[in-house]
């Protein structure tokens, strides 16, 4: 009776372990596909070719059991195979021209159960698209000894992912990411920051276009440019625990009041750190009042211990606040916000961003 216990008790301590393990791989799953937005959706250029790579990655790690697959991109109307397991690249590229393609659907993948060829049971075929043109795309494949088979579940989120691409991949290549963006975390984060907080509408978005303007004045790498445009949209991300009595306030703050402002930095880092996706920006937005003479908050890091990412929101963070209408202040004109900068520069600013930014607008100001 005891040893039937204990083998049941064995066999549901099973059941709960495969089950803990597919919910870590969908979590897992949800966590790549979360990536590949931001990036997809950042104003840096994502190459196709990187793109469906790691789509079909996601794909073949949830199909569960695919003996081989293969992913491709269609170029001036040839097909070229970029990925592969079970199957050699080089091999499948050199016989290209005799490969039959299967008629994908933008809306739906394609399953083919006992294939009509004898060494396959059941393939999965995905395409995706931009306006109905075949633009890449990757298929799965079981081998007809396998045991596995492609079920209902497999099916649906591979599905799923097909929708997922083509949609993120249509909105990509019009450019307007915003659309997407709505829904995405990142920007219901700044959404209830600004329903919050009257001043930050819009705000988080122009320290972000002028923190790129200087990335890019710079010439910083493509990663650094990726990380730069989120920390500078979530820099103020800290402030939504800040009192909104305390944060719209017309008059003069007082020192506590003051104190509690200042933690906001700290909050959004600790935020932030908490998501698996942001958590390498989060030191760029606990550092962006940091000041160069080692005056700032909240560590007192002086000079080049500031993160250089973190230098530049603070620049571009600082200009949006000069030259806006604050309920406390009178906003400055582009002449009078120049020689705050420079008034300002190697004390509080960095001198060499000050520099930068000020050389973009002299560029700005000609044209």
């Amino acid at each position: 009776m005891i040893e039937g216990q204990l083998k049941k008790d064995v066999k549901i301590e099973e059941l709960i372990i495969k089950k803990d393990l597919r919910f870590e791989q969908i979590n897992n799953n949800m966590n790549h596909l979360f990536d590949l937005s931001m990036k997809m959706l950042s104003p840096i250029g994502y190459e196709d070719r990187e793109f469906i790579k790691r789509i079909f990655k996601i794909a073949s790690s949830i199909s569960q059991g695919s003996n081989f697959g293969s992913a491709y991109i269609i170029d001036n109307h040839e097909i070229e195979f970029i990925d592969s397991f079970g199957l050699g690249l080089k091999e499948l590229n050199e016989i290209k021209s005799e490969i039959k393609m299967c008629k994908n659907s933008p809306e739906k993948i394609v399953l083919y159960r006992y294939s009509y060829l004898k060494t396959i049971k059941e393939s999965i075929y995905v395409g995706i698209y931009q306006d109905k043109k075949l633009v890449g795309g990757f298929s799965l494949h079981i081998d007809n000894d396998s045991k596995k088979t492609y079920n209902e579940d497999i099916i649906s989120r591979i599905q799923m992912v097909q929708t997922f691409s083509n949609g993120l991949y249509r909105i990509k290549k019009y450019e307007d990411y915003k659309l997407i963006l709505q829904n995405d975390i990142v920007q219901s984060f700044i959404t209830a920051l600004e329903f919050h907080d009257n001043y930050t509408k819009g705000h988080s978005d122009l320290v972000a276009v002028y923190s790129m303007q200087i990335g890019r004045e710079l010439k910083l790498e493509k990663h650094q440019l990726e990380d730069l445009y989120w920390a500078a949209l979530m820099h103020d991300i800290g402030k939504i625990i800040i009192p909104i009595n305390i944060l719209n306030k017309t008059g003069k703050l007082s020192d506590s009041e003051f104190d509690l402002i200042k933690k906001h930095p700290k909050i959004g880092f600790e935020i932030i750190s908490k998501s698996e996706t942001l958590k390498k920006i989060a030191k760029y937005v606990l550092f962006h009042h940091e000041r160069w003479d080692g005056m700032g908050y909240p560590n007192k890091l002086k000079g080049n211990e500031i993160p250089l990412l973190s230098q530049i929101i603070s620049v571009a963070d600082s200009w949006h606040a000069m030259t806006s209408e604050r309920p406390y202040k009178d906003k400055l004109n582009k002449e009078e916000a120049i020689k705050e900068l420079i008034r300002n520069r190697g004390t509080q600013f960095s001198p060499n961003i000050v520099d930068t930014f000020i050389k973009i607008l002299e560029k700005n100001i000609s044209k």
